[in-house]
């Protein structure tokens, strides 16, 4: 015969087992603190985590020490990243949101990183001031001048965000707000006070757009085509004004195939599961000189890449940001060796042993419209 006892323990079973289950859930991140069981790979935060604070030395120290570990924890708690996944879906899914974890989509499933105000500096709400302007120009001309006393060529290239070449494809309530912005009036000011040679990128890759998308939907970068034109435009105007003999590389020169590929960083970044339509991928023809092409990945990926080529000749540096990186397969084609520094600051100790015929910066538009041009210079350390 059962007793109610018997009974009574049997009924409780399923309550136990429901009070281990949300015991282990709450341990979750704490297990996953010591043992890294969340298996959710990491997304693109387009920032750098805060690091591991030292160990204080004084009570002001302690103090910014706190900090530092809030900041730690903040960036790094336990499943994180699957939580920031889950909620990022939640969103997108269930809620229709269109701006999540500074991306927002605009129309036909693009989208945009909008972090750094981009909404202000895209309306032109943010403008520099007259003194700001006079340290951009006392920066590159101070660059322009320290190179040529070594008879080497200097561009300063800025490459212009997605919102800046697709504004139609912005949501409805943003398209047609766009103004002055910096980069309009860092042009202004340097043509009317400065001769240092400068290149817009926006003209030509508004007018490669009528024959092929130059930028990616659901990324932040140009697709390979995107980077050619520019890499060609840069080209063009270093063989206009500083480097006679170079020649840009004809489109045909290559097979160009379009293809379905995992979404972007901007899709990435939010844990949304989609395809990127506008990926495109150069081949060079055999009539091509074989380049020999380093380009460093995974940890390594900041590390110096380099193209060379046998029948191209004299040396070239470039100093540039993500953007700057998909110049690697085609700039190499006018010199026997390019450089590339994935930085915005001048290493004059190696352009002194080196000697190249011409450095090229190159800076994304939303990182330019937050550089102060005075800690640049302090960067750049030249005599």
């Amino acid at each position: 015969m059962k007793t109610a006892t018997t009974i009574s323990t049997r009924r409780r079973w399923p309550d136990h087992a429901l009070i281990g289950l949300f015991a282990l859930f709450l341990s979750l991140p704490l297990l996953d603190l010591a043992f890294h069981i969340d298996p959710t790979s990491p997304q693109s935060e387009n920032r750098i985590l805060a690091p591991l604070p030292s160990r204080p030395e004084s009570i002001a120290g302690f103090k910014k020490s706190l900090s530092g570990w809030e900041a730690y924890f903040s960036d790094h708690f336990g499943c994180r990243r699957l939580l920031i996944r889950w909620h990022n879906k939640l969103k997108w899914s269930l809620f229709k949101e269109k701006s999540v974890r500074n991306v927002l989509v605009g129309t036909d499933g693009w989208m945009f990183f909008s972090a750094s105000q981009m909404v202000e500096h895209f309306r032109g709400a943010l403008q520099f001031t007259d003194q700001e302007l006079a340290d951009w120009r006392k920066l590159l001309e101070h660059r322009r001048d320290w190179l040529a006393q070594r008879g080497i060529k200097y561009l300063f290239v800025l490459a212009p965000d997605k919102q800046s070449i697709y504004p139609e494809r912005l949501p409805a309530w943003l398209k047609n707000l766009g103004g002055r912005t910096k980069v309009d009036q860092l042009f202004a000011h340097m043509r009317a006070h400065s001769t240092v040679e400068m290149l817009d990128l926006r003209p030509a890759l508004f007018a490669a757009k009528k024959s092929a998308p130059d930028y990616q939907k659901t990324d932040t970068h140009w697709n390979q085509f995107g980077a050619f034109v520019a890499c060609e435009e840069v080209v063009r105007a270093l063989a206009e004004h500083q480097v006679p003999g170079l020649a840009p590389v004809a489109l045909d020169s290559f097979d160009r195939t379009n293809q379905l590929v995992a979404g972007g960083d901007l899709a990435r970044g939010i844990g949304v599961s989609m395809t990127e339509s506008n990926a495109v991928f150069f081949t060079p023809k055999p009539e091509l000189p074989a380049l020999e092409i380093f380009v460093p990945t995974g940890e390594h990926i900041k590390d110096m890449a380099f193209a060379k080529n046998p029948q191209g000749h004299g040396r070239a540096m470039v100093y540039h940001d993500s953007f700057g990186r998909y110049w690697v397969q085609f700039f190499g084609y006018q010199f026997s060796e390019v450089d590339f520094f994935w930085q915005y600051n001048l290493d004059a100790p190696l352009i002194e042993r080196q000697k190249p015929v011409v450095v090229v910066s190159e800076m994304l538009e939303r990182f330019f419209n937050v550089t102060d041009p005075k800690e640049l210079s302090a960067l750049d350390a030249l005599p």
